[in-house]
């Protein structure tokens, strides 16, 4: 992002203005970086300040600014503000944001800002509806790529082929998303509608094209017995049905009876009728 000869800059830095960057993942076909950007906590929220809390998955082409702490989401700006006097100044101008801070002795005029490829508040919101709403963790996952292998029948299919998988460790869902050649945000749709993961916190793909989810599980900082790491194959055609037997004694004097139920029997493929025979 800046000149090896620039005094006021460290030449190494390739991203700048990322708040906290969890789940960093690099498209090795493409190059292209993506990461989720975890959103403060104000606790009380002043709108004349600036924009309240937001979430970010965020895409990098090449090195730049991505506006924390002057911008959030798609470079909503914050003002200026002397801690000292309280005295609010102007928003923040995100083709030139100052950085003024008494803590700072470097570039005074920074990069140009860069806005979020998809940000989501605490509320619902009205740019992305399906994200929900509540706490927030966003995490990114790898960018699928579909190999056509006779020998990997089960990899996810090619309609999820160049589709970033994005997640959330609080709200509990992952999605796919569709960017387009330029790395234009699409559309997305969820994976697991039913979202059976407790807090997944890293999702990859392996060389047979499944996905493997590491779900957390229910606590923090705990060694939790729901914790897993979860295997996903892709199945195709109609599957077979699952039968569920139970019975209310397993053992009595003769003469016995018993009751077995089959209820809780179910075909994955909702749309086909159950038979049973008992034997």
């Amino acid at each position: 992002l800046f000149s090896p000869t620039d005094s006021t800059a460290r030449p190494e830095i390739y991203i700048m203005g990322a708040r906290n960057p969890f789940r960093i993942e690099v498209d090795q076909q493409t190059g292209w970086l993506f990461w989720g950007d975890v959103g403060p906590n104000p606790g009380t929220f002043d709108p004349q300040r600036g924009p309240n809390t937001y979430d970010e998955f965020n895409l990098a082409k090449r090195a730049g600014n991505y506006g924390w702490p002057h911008f959030l989401a798609d470079n909503k700006a914050f003002r200026d503000f002397d801690f000292t006097t309280e005295k609010k100044r102007d928003y923040f101008y995100e083709q030139a944001p100052v950085n003024d801070s008494p803590n700072s002795d470097g570039k005074k005029i920074l990069p140009p800002a860069r806005p979020a490829l998809i940000w989501y508040p605490s509320g619902p919101s009205p740019e992305f509806p399906l994200l929900g709403q509540g706490g927030s963790s966003a995490m990114t996952g790898p960018v699928y790529h579909h190999k056509k292998d006779p020998l990997f029948p089960d990899a996810f299919p090619a309609i999820f082929d160049q589709h970033l998988i994005i997640f959330d460790w609080m709200r509990s869902w992952i999605f796919a998303v569709e960017l387009d050649h330029e790395g234009e945000y699409v559309n997305m749709v969820p994976l697991f509608e039913d979202q059976p993961f407790i807090k997944p916190i890293q999702i990859k793909f392996g060389p047979d094209g499944a996905m493997y989810v590491l779900d957390y599980g229910s606590n923090w900082y705990s060694d939790n017995p729901d914790a897993a790491l979860v295997k996903i194959n892709y199945q195709t055609g109609n599957r077979s049905p699952v039968a569920r037997i139970f019975s209310n004694k397993i053992a009595a004097a003769v003469p016995a009876i018993f009751e077995f139920s089959a209820k809780q029997s179910f075909d994955p493929d909702k749309e086909q009728a159950l038979d049973f025979k008992w034997k």
